[in-house]
């Protein structure tokens, strides 16, 4: 998520020299294939039980670690806080907590035994977040068109664009050329909108008003300036269906860009997929269907 990456990212690194952070334990369905219906809201969004109690996490590949609860949302379901410590981060010096989760089911998978960062989440209408950590740790997929995600195996990628992808502290990080220059991406479904700072991009840009983007900081209006590219290509083929605004510091593709093309990822072999765009279904059966896996 814009801004949230890099407090996770020192909050984690800063962590593991005071504290052993436990990682989860996962256990996908016999099939190895856990199916997930998502729900728009400002990012996508899935239904997930902590302790017996219905929580909504947003699904968040740009999230640092397994990902967050907001306090209200821990002390619904009973997560109690484990230990603090000092980070650094977007807002100066603080203290992070981390509570201990014994099971987050969803989709018939569970994770067990781990901890979770607890921070306010001011602006977004949602109890957490569910990080990269969980989210590639296995084969991952997302149809955001349709609100659709599956971990554990990806879909026929035979007629799919394949590019390759690093990891960049657990996030999925793609190159894109922009007007023939190589400009470093993630992958960020909980960035509303794809972003491009001004130190990657110093073209042209075109003014579209004022946009309201909620971080964790609060909800604040933000000067909108669209990047005017005219050659953009990711892979060695054209990228379409996503626009950038341009930014101070973030590098993102966002949900605009997973709108126009479903994406499947395994970080082990380093290889992402870019899917044609599919038709939205119109009833709630065809919606919650999945693709068929190899």
């Amino acid at each position: 998520m814009k801004f949230l990456s890099t407090l996770l990212l020192l909050t984690w690194f800063s962590s593991l020299c005071a504290q052993e952070i436990k990682k989860p334990k996962t256990e996908l369905p016999p099939n190895g294939i856990a199916t997930f219906k998502l729900h728009l809201r400002s990012i996508p969004t899935i239904r997930v039980k902590i302790n017996g109690k219905d929580l909504v996490l947003g699904v968040d590949t740009g999230c640092q670690g397994p990902g967050v609860l907001t306090p209200q949302a821990a002390l619904h379901c009973g997560v109690q806080e484990a230990f603090s410590t000092p980070s650094m981060g977007n807002s100066g010096r603080s203290e992070t907590v981390f509570g201990y989760i014994k099971e987050i089911s969803a989709g018939g998978a569970k994770w067990k035994d781990f901890h979770i960062s607890i921070m306010p989440l001011d602006g977004m209408d949602i109890d957490g977040l569910l990080g990269a950590d969980i989210l590639f740790e296995h084969a991952f997929y997302m149809d955001l068109t349709n609100r659709v995600m599956i971990l554990g195996k990806t879909p026929d990628t035979s007629s799919a664009h394949e590019v390759s992808c690093y990891s960049r502290g657990g996030h999925c990080g793609v190159n894109i050329e922009v007007e023939g220059q190589k400009v470093p991406m993630i992958v960020d479904s909980g960035a509303s909108k794809s972003y491009m700072s001004s130190l990657k991009f110093k073209g042209e840009t075109k003014f579209q008003g004022f946009l309201p983007v909620a971080s964790v900081r609060g909800v604040g209006l933000t000067r909108v300036e669209v990047c005017d590219i005219h050659s953009l290509r990711l892979g060695g083929a054209p990228l379409t269906g996503v626009e950038f605004i341009r930014d101070k510091e973030h590098n993102l593709l966002g949900d605009d860009f997973l709108m126009a093309h479903p994406i499947a990822v395994d970080m082990p072999s380093r290889r992402l997929w870019l899917f044609e765009a599919q038709k939205s279904t119109p009833t709630p059966a065809a919606e919650a269907s999945a693709p068929k896996t190899k």
